[in-house]
């Protein structure tokens, strides 16, 4: 990066008023100088020079007699005789404006006059003051001479601003740069790289602050990262030490499946090797993600609408008869979907389970499916006191609990929050409510393609 000997903005800004000013005062020089040089050769008539001309044309009429030769060529002329009109060089709004002059005596805008009498004769010789060219052919070329002057010199004036303009604009922009680069660096995570020097002061004191969020990031991230292996190391711990007792259990329970049973106590231990299954499952998966989160995602699946509505019935049942409850489903008529099922059975069932907890033991959960294309929502009503005030709105956070009306035991702090994370990966949402009887009812609403 090229180092930049540092100045202020300030500075810079100071330069380009001292650069507009001198730019300012050649323009007026030049100005007055070319008008000195066509004064002076005697190519351009000063401003006055038609009042000058009027004047002593006046004082020849007076003693000579009024005629249109004696009219110089900066006036124009109206004559008289009799009180008729009998020559002029004048129309339209300059005659009327000479006529006024006669009668009132008073000038109209921009145009003078002086009136001359002699005998039965009467003239009014009209003037501006403007310059004017001293040939007549070019003056008729450029009639309005003084106009396009001015005009020139203000341009050349206007042009020298702009130049100065974008000349500054662009240092700016440079220096600018260096520091939209060092932005564009730390948006791309490029923390090693040195941010460089704008040159400017002011800017070099962002700069400093840019390089202190750098190493700021650079710590945090070191810090992270260690903190990941750290939660990785730890995580595989606890699947490694989780695999021996849910393998005990596995093994005692086919043990015990060999065993003469009951047909109730068959239902049970079928229950439990069932869920020991899954249980051994998660750990898997649990231990995937730990290893790389790409490697434990889920994929999408297909499946009938039938055997899904089946399947979480039957897997809420074998759930509710743990806190002796009872689940009445309502189905519908459902198509092929394609999701994430398993991720969507263990958010449902996180909701059912919260909504067990809170219903008195002999009650029942409701699981109603309603399908309105391309959305599938399942509502679960349980027979419980309800969300509180606050449970709706903080309900769905991670790791919300309240001890209220609703007692937490962990799961609202958890499950919920996983329902709702499961819901938005699916393009749907989680929705906390009670029904008009005080009883909590919950929404899990996604999008299957």
């Amino acid at each position: 990066m090229e180092q930049r000997k540092s100045i202020s903005l300030i500075w810079i800004l100071v330069k380009y008023m001292i650069l507009c000013i001198l730019a300012a005062g050649a323009a007026f020089l030049g100005f007055w100088a070319g008008m000195s040089l066509l004064l002076g050769s005697g190519a351009l008539y000063a401003a006055n020079a038609g009042e000058r001309m009027a004047q002593e044309a006046a004082v020849r009429m007076e003693q000579e007699g009024i005629t249109k030769e004696l009219v110089p060529d900066l006036c124009g002329y109206v004559i008289w005789e009799k009180g008729s009109l009998v020559d002029t060089d004048l129309n339209g709004e300059a005659l009327r404006a000479a006529g006024n002059y006669r009668e009132n005596g008073k000038n109209a805008a921009g145009r003078f006059h002086i009136s001359v009498k002699n005998g039965e004769k009467e003239a009014v010789l009209q003037y501006t003051f403007h310059m004017q060219l001293a040939d007549p052919a070019w003056r008729k070329r450029i009639p309005g001479f003084e106009g396009l002057y001015m005009t020139f010199w203000g341009a050349l004036f206007i042009g020298s601003l702009v130049l100065l303009t974008f000349h500054y604009v662009k240092v700016i922009k440079v220096r600018l740069r260096v520091l939209q680069e060092a932005a564009v660096s730390l948006a791309r995570g490029e923390l090693e790289r040195p941010l460089g020097n704008p040159g400017i002061r002011e800017y070099n004191e962002v700069m400093r602050a840019m390089e202190q969020l750098q190493a700021a990031l650079r710590q945090s991230l070191q810090e992270q990262w260690k903190m990941e292996h750290s939660r990785i190391a730890q995580t595989s711990a606890l699947i490694h030490d989780l695999k021996t007792p849910l393998t005990v259990i596995d093994g005692n329970t086919q043990l015990l499946a060999e065993t003469e049973l009951t047909e109730e106590q068959r239902e049970y231990v079928d229950a439990v090797l069932k869920n020991t299954a899954a249980a051994g499952e998660y750990l898997e998966r649990l231990k995937k993600i730990a290893r790389s989160p790409a490697e434990g995602a889920a994929r999408k699946t297909a499946m009938s609408g039938e055997h899904v509505q089946a399947e979480l019935l039957r897997e809420a049942e074998e759930l509710c008869r743990v806190y002796g409850l009872t689940v009445k489903g309502d189905k519908t008529e459902l198509p092929e979907l394609e999701a994430v099922w398993q991720d969507i059975k263990r958010a449902v069932l996180n909701i059912v389970r919260n909504a067990a907890e809170h219903t008195p033991r002999g009650g029942q959960i409701y699981l109603q499916f309603i399908w309105t294309a391309p959305w599938l929502e399942i509502l679960v009503t349980d027979e419980g006191p309800g969300f509180t005030k606050k449970a709706l709105r903080h309900g769905l956070e991670p790791m919300y609990t309240e001890a209220e009306s609703r007692p937490q035991n962990g799961h609202m702090g958890i499950g919920l929050a996983f329902a709702q994370e499961t819901a938005r990966l699916h393009g749907g949402s989680v929705r906390l409510s009670n029904t008009e009887e005080g009883h909590g009812r919950v929404s899990f609403r996604i999008r299957p393609d």
